[in-house]
């Protein structure tokens, strides 16, 4: 079965989901946390949890900076932002595609 190539792609996927899950799961109640304590508490090794905080941080599912120097995963808050934020976004990005359809 796990030679079949979509059920292993499934499985590397399923697998890949259920980690990050974890590794939000536990790192929940830090700020800041030894990453190596991380890899003791899901019991896998540092060369498959630091690469997989940094993807999960990279493509913003983790609010967080990896400091390598000392070791540690420090976990942000998640800042809400203002709704005239995401206005002056929607204005811009308007003005962006007026200012496209000039030199059209």
């Amino acid at each position: 079965l796990a030679d079949d190539l979509i059920v292993h792609s499934h499985l590397a996927l399923l697998y890949d989901t259920m980690l990050e899950q974890n590794l939000l799961r536990l790192i929940e109640p830090f700020s800041c946390v030894e990453i190596s304590h991380i890899t003791e508490l899901i019991q896998l090794p540092l060369e498959t949890v630091e690469p997989k905080l940094s993807q999960m941080i990279l493509d913003k599912r983790l609010h967080g900076i990896l400091d390598q120097g000392n070791g540690c995963l420090v976990v942000l808050e998640d800042v809400d932002l203002p709704a005239t934020y995401s206005a002056s976004l929607n204005v811009l990005q308007n003005m962006d595609k007026v200012v496209d359809s000039l030199f059209e």
